[in-house]
């Protein structure tokens, strides 16, 4: 047991040594009664001098009240942290951070950190703070002084900016006006044959279960223009887009392919569905209640199993199939 106890003294006395933080303990009395190598060093004692020193001798004359406190208002079991100016043996002075705890036996130990980097470092901080505001005062008054002066050359300039920011929002108005006409069928908004044809190869290339074309042609719409007119004909066709948007997936693509020929793309379906979806595109055409004048129509659905299919023979495909359902008398749907 005796042996344990000395080896453990021995580790503790080792450990003690190699810390580079100062390490003192001192009595009830405030006197040391250990000091590890970096708390010679740190202080200028040698290890027989500081060794019996009142740990009030290590504060500067004018703040040995403050260490009194320092030493008396350490709860025993809990841990004091303080910044203070350790008094060196030659009577200068190095700033530390002191973490005071108690130990069993009563005495309480003193770990000491230098800290004179960090305090340097902040110096030269609030130095440059410093001089960063003194530069900042003097461009601040540069650049008053020049603002005064280009006021008024400002104001001419603001309104050439203003004329020029409006001819540039003109500008891109314009352009994606003439984008969007490219794209888009001018009466009813929906897609026209160029973006037609990039959707479909589009939804070719990404179909898992498939992809469908349905073609579109009203029956007897020439009767209207010949008999209501063109109007009446626009009016009808616009009726026509609008009923197309309420019933197809917003997935699908709708395009008015010329006069009263409309195809709606459907990406990612199979046969049966696409069946079903033009089914209900043919009701919701003759619906009379939609339209102020009876509406027909006769649709025809081509399906494409493999992605990656022919564009233009699954176009061909609806657009026959829409001819048949136009040769057996229009009202119907039929799958190619």
């Amino acid at each position: 047991m005796f042996q344990a106890l000395a080896n453990s003294e021995r580790h503790f006395r080792v450990l003690i040594e190699q810390a580079v933080d100062g390490i003192l303990v001192v009595d009830g009395n405030g006197i040391i009664t250990l000091a590890n190598s970096s708390a010679c060093e740190m202080s200028g004692y040698g290890p027989d001098e500081i060794l019996g020193l009142d740990l009030l001798d290590t504060y500067l004359p004018a703040e040995r009240d403050l260490g009194r406190l320092h030493l008396a208002h350490v709860p025993a079991g809990t841990v004091g942290r303080f910044e203070r100016l350790l008094r060196l043996k030659d009577g200068s002075s190095l700033p530390i951070e002191v973490s005071v705890n108690w130990l069993p036996d009563g005495e309480r130990q003193s770990i000491m950190r230098d800290v004179s980097a960090r305090r340097r470092g902040e110096d030269e901080l609030r130095r440059l703070a410093q001089e960063l505001e003194r530069r900042l005062v003097e461009r601040t008054r540069d650049f008053e002084q020049a603002n005064a002066e280009l006021e008024a050359t400002n104001m001419e300039l603001g309104a050439a900016n203003a004329e020029l920011q409006q001819l540039l929002r003109e500008q891109e108005r314009l352009q994606a006006e003439l984008a969007f006409r490219a794209m888009h069928d001018p009466l009813t908004g929906l897609a026209n044959r160029i973006m037609f044809g990039e959707r479909l190869d589009h939804a070719l290339r990404v179909a898992e279960r498939g992809a469908a074309v349905v073609w579109i042609d009203l029956d007897d719409f020439k009767e209207v223009n010949d008999i209501f007119g063109h109007d009446v004909g626009d009016e009808m066709l616009v009726a026509v887009a609008d009923r197309l948007r309420e019933v197809v997936r917003e997935t699908d693509d709708i395009a008015r392919m010329g006069g009263d020929e409309f195809a709606v793309i459907l990406p990612n379906v199979i046969e049966v569905e696409a069946q079903m979806v033009a089914e209900r595109i043919l009701g919701a055409l003759t619906d009379r209640e939609a339209f102020r004048l009876q509406m027909g129509a006769s649709v025809g659905v081509a399906w494409q199993r493999s992605r990656g299919g022919d564009a233009v023979e699954l176009v061909r495909r609806a657009d026959e199939a829409m001819y048949r359902a136009k040769t057996a008398g229009g009202g119907v749907a039929v799958m190619y």
